[in-house]
């Protein structure tokens, strides 16, 4: 075996103890909003529709394929779902290093004298970023839809070799597509591209006619499907997240930028280093800056995630480090000519590396996901104690019983109760208010509306303090100390009830 693939191999041991580490810390539990996918999956699995609330057709979910593959698996009664999800995500992720492997391991012809470096270091990157090894347990798509993009670059810069990556990379943008909704702005970043370095692709009216007619008939399909299913084109969450408040999202979102970008300059900083003028007319290097310009671009305009963890970036932070590697080795290209000695230039080149990959681990560890959620907001405590009152619920009120939530997916999930998502995700009449206050993913709400439908619980703050709960309200939890819910709960005084 080669000391490239033992090193590789010790990557992905590493990294699935990383991970483990993590869902350890974190009670080995998803996070709370991959439960609305999962209540979608179980609503499905049990003749209620693709659904939230049985009888309302409303698309909170932007995870179609993911809603589908995890459905199943929420009717297995000995393990939770949160089980299966987190090991398709360890597993998924590490497909994404393999592949990261791979893509960059295609410009040895550019940097052919430092290729193991070229080939590693990216790899190694991914296995130390913290955020990608939260999201590979978090139990949402995000590993999944990481693999797919990853897929469509590898089978991109490969179309000219065999024509089966014109068909695999047919098959990565139907599956992006099915997979989050920008999937869309990936197949036409990747069509104007073709179309740009038409030159450089073998037979290109057949090819780009094949992927494109391809591509807009299997939209047909999907779109038809869900303006037939729910009623229009485009998500709900694009209203309820307030995707056309653009000036309140461009302050959101290049502060979710630089909180992205920040903990890892020291590393990005190497793309400014690419001689740019060369890399826009080389196919593969172009592809991958207008990819992340484009992509960055819309995360920004969209205003970000509310959550701290960066999952908007994760799929791009592959391409981010292969491309800081390209500038990274550029440097170390340059201090080989200066020095005229590629032993010193190597020597630099491995010490410069070890420091970044020492930096990337603790600055991700300490500045993100395991500081922020585990130790200092104490996460897994709340995301354990709103599973714990779902079932609680489940157990001791009504099945016709009415709830209002802020965190809106594991309550009702394991409650199985008609729920109102008091954040507008999944009710499209919060959703299309206006939006309310300077938060990503959570501006809008309407508590008058919400108490005008009369929940039985209110669980969660959405927008409003104890002084505008109606007085036939009182504080409640759970009475047994293992069910009790760490958010705040409301309950309808037992005169208020319906008889």
């Amino acid at each position: 075996m080669s000391k490239q693939r033992k090193y590789f191999i010790f990557i992905l041991i590493f990294f699935a103890l990383y991970c483990f580490f993590l869902s350890w810390s974190f009670l080995f539990q998803n996070v709370d909003d991959a439960y609305i996918s999962y209540r979608y999956g179980k609503n499905l699995m049990e003749g209620k529709g693709l659904v939230y609330n049985q009888g309302e057709f409303v698309e909170g979910y932007t995870n179609f394929l993911w809603t589908i593959i995890t459905a199943p698996f929420t009717q297995v009664k000995s393990i939770d779902v949160s089980i299966f999800s987190g090991t398709l995500g360890l597993i998924l992720s590490m497909g994404n290093i393999l592949l990261v492997a791979l893509i960059s391991r295609l410009f040895n012809g550019k940097l052919a004298g430092y290729l193991k470096y070229l080939i590693l270091l990216p790899a190694l990157f991914l296995a130390l970023d913290d955020s990608i090894a939260f999201w590979a347990i978090g139990g949402m798509e995000f590993p999944m839809y990481t693999l797919f993009i990853l897929g469509i670059i590898y089978n991109y810069f490969k179309i000219n070799e065999n024509r089966k990556h014109i068909h695999y990379m047919i098959i990565f943008l139907m599956l992006c597509t099915l997979s989050r909704p920008e999937g869309n702005m990936i197949a036409v970043v990747t069509l104007l591209h073709m179309f740009l370095f038409k030159k450089h692709i073998h037979n290109f009216r057949n090819v780009f006619f094949k992927i494109i007619s391809a591509y807009v008939l299997f939209c047909l399909l999907y779109y038809g499907f869900k303006y037939f299913y729910y009623g229009q084109l485009i998500p709900n969450t694009f209203y309820a997240k307030g995707v056309t408040d653009i000036k309140m999202n461009l302050v959101l979102g290049t502060k979710y930028l630089a909180l992205c970008v920040g903990t890892r300059i020291y590393i990005f900083i190497f793309i400014l280093f690419i001689p740019f003028k060369k890399a826009f007319k080389d196919m593969k290097q172009s592809y991958l800056l207008g990819f992340v310009v484009i992509y960055i671009t819309y995360i920004v305009a969209v205003g970000g995630d509310w959550m701290i963890a960066n999952r908007f970036f994760v799929p791009i932070i592959p391409m981010l480090y292969i491309l800081s590697v390209i500038g990274f080795l550029n440097v170390i290209r340059k201090i080989n000519d200066y020095f005229k000695n590629e032993y010193k230039a190597l020597k630099i080149a491995n010490i410069t590396s070890a420091i970044l990959g020492i930096l990337l681990f603790v600055s991700t560890l300490s500045l993100l996901e395991y500081k922020q959620l585990i130790i200092k907001d104490n996460n897994a405590r709340y995301e354990m104690q709103w599973s714990m009152f779902g079932k609680w619920l489940k157990m001791n009120v009504e099945p016709s019983t009415v709830i209002a939530v802020g965190p809106a997916g594991k309550i009702p999930y394991y409650s199985e109760l008609y729920t109102i998502d008091m954040w507008g995700l999944n009710n499209d009449y919060i959703a299309k208010t206006t939006s309310k206050r300077l938060q990503a993913g959570h501006k809008k709400f309407d508590i008058d509306y919400v108490l005008s439908l009369n929940p039985e619980f209110i669980i969660g703050y959405a927008g409003f303090t104890d002084a505008d709960i109606a007085p036939r309200y009182e504080k409640f939890n759970a009475p047994e100390e293992k069910y009790q819910c760490d958010d705040v709960v409301f309950k309808l005084k037992p005169e208020f009830l319906l008889k």
